[in-house]
């Protein structure tokens, strides 16, 4: 499911694994001076350590919530699984900057021994049945969704375990986020064709905060350095 308040994942994980991409292998390992094999960072499960941080589960539950008793959220699903909304994303993927990163991952991955599974625990599963009675009482339109996921999702968190710092200083993780902020034009390009106008247009009818999600996108990529509201997420967590 795509939705919104978390599209900034979704972006991610499309951008990272299309539906058919041809795997175009990177080059053998090369040797180090003694004969071995140059000591290399494992991609796989750097990226997995990465992963682990997204509160999936808190999100699933909030995204749950809302689904099943908030009209304003359930009419934004609509509009997310649309036709033109289907359109816009075939848009984005097949961007050739896209694309490009999407066959880097996927290399590196199998390389690492890894491949684009680990990202299968990204995936939302919604029930049919409040878990809770009181659930049809707590929601508040999609302001309130937003409200309450940009609380659950750590976005500061997951910057900087992709950004180049003392702390993070793998060089594959750092390729991924130099090649992350080079999306950058892409997003602005697609955004301002006529299906990324009818998306955006859309998405403001139904009361979304487009600049506020714009801004949780560029902050998480690399493409601005705003800052957040400082806040500790696991207060949060359900």
């Amino acid at each position: 499911m795509r939705f919104i308040g978390s599209g900034f994942i979704a972006f991610c994980c499309l951008v990272a694994f299309p539906t058919a991409t041809p795997v175009l292998l990177a080059p053998i390992r090369p040797y180090g001076q003694n004969g071995t094999l140059a000591l290399q960072n494992n991609f796989s499960l750097e990226l997995r350590a990465v992963i682990r941080q997204i509160p999936v589960n808190n999100i699933e539950k909030l995204v749950q919530t809302y689904l099943l008793n908030d009209i304003e959220f359930q009419a934004l699903i609509r509009a997310i699984n649309s036709l033109p909304a289907y359109r816009f994303y075939r848009q984005l993927i097949n961007q050739p900057e896209v694309r490009q990163l999407q066959q880097w991952i996927v290399q590196q991955l199998i390389l690492s021994g890894g491949g684009p599974k680990i990202f299968d625990s990204l995936e939302l599963e919604v029930k049919i049945f409040n878990k809770y009675p009181y659930w049809s009482q707590i929601v508040s339109g999609i302001q309130g969704f937003q409200a309450e996921f940009v609380q659950i999702y750590p976005v500061q968190l997951i910057r900087s375990l992709l950004e180049p710092s003392a702390t993070q200083t793998s060089p594959l993780l750092s390729e991924l986020w130099r090649r992350l902020v080079a999306l950058r034009p892409v997003y602005e390009r697609v955004l301002a064709t006529p299906s990324g106008k009818l998306i955006t247009a859309e998405l403001q009818r139904l009361r979304v905060d487009v600049g506020g999600v714009d801004a949780l996108i560029r902050y998480q990529f690399g493409w601005s350095n705003a800052t957040f509201s400082s806040y500790d997420y696991m207060e949060y967590l359900y």
